[in-house]
């Protein structure tokens, strides 16, 4: 049987056939202002491959949100963009709310910003303060906004030190789609350089499930690969997202009912939670959120929406944290071609701080543990020698200080919070490495930390079963150590 090329290898790599603003007006008011007439002209009838095709990012399949679909409207003259398609007009005066009818007394502003806005108007602004995401008609998205990309092998061997000059702010990295398919080619090197360079991550894997038993198998190899790729639950920024679209598999039928979708995502949500990871979410498009998807099941999950258009048509978000992909012709150095640009923020401003990940790393000749917040450091140490365990919790950029000193004679590390016993070390012979990171106020993830009466060694896990296992070891159990974020 004969099975098509990757779909996208018809557009260059595009999601589907690039549509101009400009076309879309101009559809609109042939119909008398119904965006919804004609949505799928600009469509490519997708081929049907034998096997579990490469969808290349989260938007690749066909029924995926067009620019001209019924919930994308053409953008407000209000303002305009420039070919950058960055904002060069003024917002108005008072940024709308999206909660209600409520006006924000806080004015919002347009700025030049890291990201592109899109084509139909939506844009980067201020609010309150913060960098601020916008539709076209100035109602107010996400405050606290953070501009984050979605990638996969599509986007090639990616220049990421450039990436994070440019001002991208984190990303959403392709492990894979459907099951036992392997890593997305890119997906190993995309997530060392982005631990390398401090970069946020997150991890979507595009569904091929047509039933729970697939949903689970999708599951549990998406588990598999974040395992080899050392990947926990705390190295990651952003969520681990399930991307649920309309696919096309020869022999199989897509789902088209909420209730199969239901169990499917019921059954990926168990795998992935039995396995320690439970900062997940739903991705999808707004049309099939409103059809296949429309379960207050998986409404409650969805929290990353694709929207080519000049509004956000999706507004059962569930959670106040929210992400709008708005965009996959955006332009960011680094990258050659085109990349999916989102805006990730709060609806409502919140006060929780910035969190950065302190690894673990072993030392299988001395039986020793270090642990840093330096990933040139961990890439270094094992460069000698050493394995990289996993985060072993997140630290805050501010609080109350952690120093860390060194034991020349047996290469010991120990981490304090009490200057005294520092100070004391270091009069003994201890080289003082100053603060090694903080921990924050509000912290709600216990530190657990355990002591090796055999070669003084002080282990920190933030996974009480690891606490367990190796206190029966015979290490000693010494309680919380402190809180994480």
């Amino acid at each position: 049987m004969w099975s098509q090329p990757d779909p996208l290898a018809k557009t260059d790599g595009e999601s589907f056939i690039p549509v101009q603003a400009d076309e879309v007006k101009q559809k609109v008011a042939a119909n008398g202002g119904d965006a919804n007439a004609g949505a799928a002209d600009a469509q490519t009838a997708p081929d049907t491959p034998d096997t579990q095709p490469e969808q290349p990012r989260p938007n690749d399949s066909s029924d995926s949100e067009q620019p001209n679909q019924s919930d994308s409207s053409a953008p407000s003259d209000s303002a305009s963009t420039s070919d950058s398609g960055e904002a060069i007009g003024n917002a108005s005066d008072s940024a709308t709310a999206t909660n209600g009818a409520a006006k924000a007394t806080t004015k919002g502003s347009v700025r030049l910003a890291a990201l592109q806005n899109n084509e139909y108007g939506a844009h980067w602004g201020s609010y309150n303060g913060t960098a601020a995401f916008f539709d076209a008609s100035n109602n107010l998205f996400v405050q606290q906004a953070k501009g984050v990309i979605d990638v996969s092998a599509w986007q090639g061997n990616i220049n990421w030190q450039a990436v994070k000059n440019s001002g991208v702010e984190g990303a959403i990295i392709r492990i894979g789609y459907g099951w036992d398919n392997g890593f997305d080619k890119q997906a190993l090197r995309n997530i060392s350089e982005c631990r390398r360079l401090g970069i946020p991550f997150g991890i979507y894997l595009y569904s091929y499930a047509y039933d729970a038993n697939t949903g689970a198998a999708e599951g549990s190899s998406l588990v598999n690969l974040l395992q080899k790729a050392g990947v926990s639950s705390s190295d990651l920024g952003y969520p681990v997202y399930y991307d649920l679209e309309r696919w096309t598999w020869t022999g199989h039928e897509v789902p088209n009912d909420p209730g199969t979708y239901d169990g499917i995502v019921n059954a990926w949500y168990g795998r992935l939670q039995s396995a320690g990871y439970n900062n997940l979410a739903v991705y999808s498009y707004t049309s099939y959120l409103n059809t296949a998807l429309n379960s207050g099941n998986i409404h409650s999950k969805t929290r990353w929406v694709a929207q080519y258009g000049s509004s956000m048509g999706y507004t059962a978000f569930p959670t106040n944290d929210r992400g709008w992909q708005y965009t996959s012709r955006g332009s960011v150095s680094g990258i050659s071609g085109t990349v999916d640009l989102n805006a990730f923020g709060n609806q409502t401003a919140t006060s929780s701080a910035p969190s950065v990940p302190v690894y673990r790393v072993y030392n299988p000749n001395s039986g020793l543990h270090h642990y840093t917040m330096n990933y040139n450091e961990v890439i270094m140490l094992v460069g000698k020698g050493w394995r990289y365990e996993k985060t072993a919790f997140r630290a805050g950029q501010s609080g109350i200080p952690v120093y860390r000193v060194y034991n020349p004679n047996d290469g010991n590390h120990l981490f304090t919070m009490n200057s005294y016993e520092r100070d004391n070390l270091a009069r003994l012979g201890w080289h003082d490495e100053g603060v090694s990171w903080y921990v924050p106020s509000g912290g709600s993830i216990n530190v657990y930390r355990l002591y090796n009466p055999n070669n003084g060694e002080h282990v920190f896990t933030t996974e009480y079963g690891e606490y367990v296992l190796v206190g029966r070891a015979g290490w000693h159990q010494e309680g919380v150590a402190w809180t994480s974020l």
